[in-house]
């Protein structure tokens, strides 16, 4: 007698020792943006928020289909609230699909994503401004437009107004120089602001401007390159012995698919002072910095509004486009 076998399709979690296979699934499904086993480790395993239960796999006879990384906030990055103000909240924050998958394979993945949030008391759930250990700040549709299709068909909707940019600029051999810099920096000048390196002198006024004025996970990237020993990758300006603004660039935590140190940003100015130029002065003093050291291009990961004109005005230009996509757990799922 002639007998047949039927592989039947499974969602199951990450489990220790597949890390490999994870990340060749991974940058097979999401060929724009490929990690590695180091980057895997350090933003997903090290992430005090991770819990194996989250990162999804579907698999059938034994080979992985996709994957959806899910997560919620149970620690804070740096201030006191921060769980507390996220406690409807979850993220997926990364979905793939292989294009020999099924398209229920994927509904799949989401479906059970959804139940992980909602098990955990998630009544919104979003596709993926997670920090601070965000991929990308949303799904590009035009990279992924099958995940992107999917995640629609679940019942997610683009969040208005939350558009992610992501811009490159030619450095090298000529930096778009703004006429009016010079002027900029002199003005700045006589009102007692100056443009300078990071030097120890400052570190610990540039922690607690980061600490009072800017994002916690701003204040975890600036910290990451201190410990590193690279305060000469932070630009900062100084009034009154004070840190009033800062930028700086780095390496783009371990991924391959750009030059070390191409990264530019984060970038910000004490509240009250802005509107005077000293972002403008800090963004084109760190360009020259990087191209002083023989870096060739810079990207921006994540911007848009009013920083887009910013960053045009040196050569920028808008390369992906990025929707970040918002569910209330308490619509129909697909």
């Amino acid at each position: 007698m002639r007998v047949s076998y039927t592989h039947v399709m499974r969602i199951r979690h990450y489990q220790p020792g597949e890390e490999e296979d994870v990340v060749r699934l991974w940058n097979a499904c999401l060929s724009r943006d490929p990690i590695s086993l180091e980057v895997f480790e350090r933003k997903i395993l090290l992430d005090p928020n991770f819990e194996e239960e989250g990162f999804l796999l579907a698999e059938d006879g034994g080979k992985l289909l996709g994957f959806a990384y899910n997560v919620v906030r149970r620690y804070p990055i740096l201030r006191e609230g921060e769980v507390e103000a996220d406690k409807d909240k979850g993220w997926i924050v990364a979905f793939g699909l292989l294009q020999s998958a099924s398209s229920s394979v994927g509904l799949e993945l989401l479906k059970e994503s959804l139940k992980f949030h909602s098990e955990r008391g998630r009544s919104v759930v979003l596709y993926s401004p997670y920090v601070p250990n965000y991929f990308f700040p949303g799904i590009d549709a035009e990279a992924y437009p099958r995940e992107y299709k999917l995640m629609l068909e679940a019942g997610f909707s683009e969040v208005k107004g939350a558009e992610g940019l992501a811009m490159d600029a030619q450095i090298w051999p000529e930096l778009k120089h703004p006429p009016y810099i010079g002027k900029r920096e002199e003005s700045l000048r006589r009102e007692g602001v100056e443009i300078t390196r990071l030097t120890t002198r400052y570190v610990k006024p540039f922690l607690r401007f980061l600490e009072e004025e800017m994002p916690s996970d701003w204040y975890r990237h600036a910290r990451e390159l201190l410990l590193h020993g690279r305060k000469d990758q932070i630009m900062i300006a100084v009034k009154n012995g004070e840190v009033v603004g800062y930028c700086q660039y780095w390496g783009g935590e371990g991924y391959d698919w750009h030059a070390k140190g191409a990264h530019f940003g984060p970038f910000g100015v004490r509240s009250d002072m802005r509107g005077k130029g000293i972002g403008t002065l800090l963004l084109y003093r760190c360009l020259l910095e990087m191209k002083s050291n023989g870096i060739h291009n810079a990207f921006v990961l994540w911007t848009g509004g009013k920083a887009r004109k910013l960053y045009e005005r040196f050569g920028f230009k808008v390369t992906r486009v990025f929707k970040v996509m918002k569910k209330e757990l308490g619509e129909s799922n697909a």
